[in-house]
């Protein structure tokens, strides 16, 4: 049985790291040095945001299968 809460929150989770990840870039673009690795972080915090939703998400997608 697919649990709605672990879906509905795997794409959300999907969203706000695809957000986060669009800010990132435009903040780089705007600041444009990176001295103390913030622009890595940040980047690496929206990549592990989109793994773990896509994660939820897909596998409460899989039990329809």
């Amino acid at each position: 049985m697919v649990n709605f809460w672990n879906s509905i929150l795997g794409f959300l989770l999907i969203v706000l790291g695809v957000v986060f990840l669009i800010n990132t870039v435009k903040t780089k673009k705007k600041i444009g040095k990176d001295t103390y690795g913030n622009i890595i972080g940040m980047c690496a915090g929206a990549t592990l945001l989109i793994m773990a939703g896509l994660t939820l998400f897909l596998r409460e997608l899989l039990k329809l299968w």
